[in-house]
């Protein structure tokens, strides 16, 4: 595809072949029932160092879409490092990342991007009476306290912060992704924190879902290692390169990176490790430094635009 895509899915898996295949068909299903258009959108999979047949099922069914494509990490880390990879080399104007069972129904694309016309993040919600339900008491009231304390520990306040079908503005997503630490189960939870901290406003999109059976996640060793995964990015302090922008700078930067417009400045950000990237880019002009999390907040709210990464486009 030569245009620019009507928006990114990114689609993170780990050990599930099998899944992935139902996923997919889940997909097929509600582009012929028009919902979404594959042949607009870029698929963007992302392997986690599987060790069974998954990549090979995502290349299989890369080559069958019009625009997809497979990345592969070359060993497992975890699902914030697979989501965090898809957004930075997503090219659409709205990313969305959805599981591979495809367990929200592909039916509510639609809605989930039309809530990014308003907002710069929506998250899906499997929320019913204020908790999800699992579909037996047990597991209903452990997913409700184990809620209950990420959203105390996550600083969150939302009803179901794990549903795996999140939507972006590219902008905003680079950006949360540029300062996300965590690689696991909490990333999500971290990005949400994120956004309340730089005043991104948060649509939630009711969903309804399947329990596909198969999930790699488990309960009680995922649980407690993402209550601490949360405890520590909270404490974590996070710094990015920046640099201000003349105004008839038009690229490219580096991959990943974001202008934030507050006011009349421009300001170039990217990850500490694009630092000398972007005094590159810019040549004389710029003077590339650090900045922090609390430093930004202090900007916000501000609006995000991909930075452009090929001289003279966005």
């Amino acid at each position: 595809m030569s245009s620019t895509p009507s928006f990114t899915l990114v689609v993170p898996t780990y050990n599930e072949a099998a899944r992935l295949d139902d996923g997919i068909a889940r997909l097929r299903d509600a582009e012929q029932r028009g919902a979404v258009d594959l042949s607009t959108t870029e698929l963007v999979f992302v392997d986690d160092g599987s060790t069974d047949d998954t990549l090979a099922t995502a290349r299989r069914h890369a080559e069958a879409c019009a625009n997809a494509r497979v990345i592969s990490h070359p060993r497992n880390l975890g699902k914030g490092a697979a989501v965090r990879t898809g957004i930075l080399q997503a090219s659409g104007p709205k990313v969305v990342f959805a599981d591979a069972d495809m367990a929200i129904d592909p039916m509510l694309l639609p809605r989930l991007l039309d809530a990014l016309d308003s907002s710069p993040v929506a998250v899906g919600s499997r929320a019913v009476n204020g908790h999800v339900d699992y579909g037996s008491r047990l597991r209903t009231d452990a997913g409700r306290v184990f809620n209950r304390a990420v959203r105390a520990v996550g600083g969150v306040g939302l009803d179901d912060t794990q549903c795996g079908f999140k939507g972006f503005r590219r902008g905003e997503a680079l950006l949360l992704c540029q300062l996300q630490t965590t690689r696991g189960y909490a990333f999500d939870v971290e990005l949400l924190w994120l956004a309340g901290r730089l005043a991104v406003d948060v649509a939630v999109v009711p969903v309804t879902w399947l329990d596909v059976p198969g999930s790699s996640v488990r309960v009680l060793r995922d649980s407690s290692r993402m209550l601490l995964d949360l405890v520590t990015a909270r404490r974590r302090s996070r710094w990015l390169a920046v640099a201000d922008l003349d105004a008839d700078w038009s690229g490219p930067a580096p991959v990943g990176g974001v202008e934030v417009h507050v006011g009349d400045r421009r300001l170039l950000l990217g990850a500490v490790s694009d630092l000398g990237a972007i005094r590159r880019c810019l040549g004389t002009a710029g003077h590339p430094r650090l900045i922090s999390l609390v430093d930004l907040v202090a900007l916000a709210p501000f609006k995000c635009v991909p930075a452009p990464t090929s001289p003279g486009t966005a």
